[in-house]
């Protein structure tokens, strides 16, 4: 192979499997620059999961060393439960994979998007990525440990979802002042954060919003968010009779809002379904896919039903 031009190794290198590519990339110097340089920069290199199947058959070794060679290049990385595969959570020991603080050492100057659910993120990782990931767009991670500090070191950063996390009010409105985001998912916070939502101007960029528990499923929001497009809302201790009372002054407020606050809503997402029908109908939104969408006083008597006990009658609504 020696002899070949720098075309026809590339072409020989891609056919081969990433554990036999990296074994090329040990054997020379010249395989490891066409690996690097040509090969490797490909996009199903540079988007990368670390539950990709190409990665399952590598060892410990040829993991990071891929890793160590890669990650300047990468500019989509997705990194799941890595304390789960990095430990064994009985004896501590290290298995296959390093641990999460590994991925965030690299050197990812032009990573664009990184997401990382593992709840062993904190405060001090969030710092190294502002570090670390200078042209970072999209971040999403998930830990009760994030609380939204250092998230303005990310000064490029354009969407963030945070869900289940603990972002406190004082580190949100410096993020929505400090930075230009057009898409937040707060989803499940800890902290209640609609009111600094309501009263920061740099919220008024946003075109995606993720919340849980807002005034209103969040229409209240949406009225006062210019930009605002799609809305997501979540609801997991709220009780069903509280959902119904909460749909009616929704309806409420979107028929005495001006005209032009139901054309600005293009979806509406809701871990209930029955109240994401009721929301688009509100709203007057088209449906995304054909459905069969029940009139308002229709879903009202469904979500009675559904919120009697069990065995009671179901049989005469309210």
């Amino acid at each position: 192979m020696e002899r070949l031009n720098d075309d026809c190794v590339c072409h020989i290198l891609e056919y081969l499997p990433l554990v036999d590519q990296i074994k090329m990339c040990r054997l020379s110097p010249r395989f490891r620059e066409v690996l690097c340089l040509i090969v490797w920069r490909k996009p199903r290199y540079r988007n990368v999961s670390v539950s990709d199947a190409m990665l399952k058959p590598l060892s410990k070794t040829d993991y990071v060393y891929f890793f160590e060679l890669t990650s300047a290049a990468m500019e989509e990385l997705y990194i799941w439960n890595v304390h789960s595969k990095a430990f064994d959570s009985y004896l501590g020991r290290h298995l296959l994979r390093p641990e999460l603080s590994f991925y965030l050492r690299r050197d990812f100057s032009n990573l664009k998007e990184l997401c990382i659910a593992d709840e062993n993120m904190n405060n001090s990782m969030v710092n190294t990525v502002a570090k670390n990931c200078r042209q970072l767009r999209c971040l999403s991670v998930s830990s009760a440990y994030v609380t939204g500090k250092h998230m303005i070191g990310l000064t490029k950063l354009e969407s963030l979802v945070a869900r289940e996390c603990s972002i406190e009010t004082e580190h949100l409105r410096e993020i929505l002042d400090q930075l230009s985001l057009t898409h937040l998912d707060l989803t499940a916070n800890r902290y209640q954060v609609e009111e600094t939502i309501l009263q920061s101007a740099g919220a008024k960029r946003l075109q995606r919003l993720g919340i849980s528990d807002a005034q209103d499923y969040g229409f209240l929001l949406a009225d006062h968010l210019p930009q605002l497009t799609t809305l997501t809302v979540s609801y997991h201790k709220v009780t069903p009779q509280d959902q119904l009372d909460m749909l009616e002054t929704t309806r409420r407020r979107v028929e005495d809002s001006p005209g032009k606050f139901p054309k600005r809503l293009q979806s509406i997402l809701c871990n209930v379904v029955d109240v994401e029908v009721a929301l688009e109908q509100i709203a007057g939104l088209e449906k995304r896919h054909p459905r069969d969408t029940p009139k308002f006083n229709e879903i009202l008597k469904i979500m009675y039903f559904l919120s009697k006990p069990v065995g009671s009658d179901k049989t005469t609504p309210p």
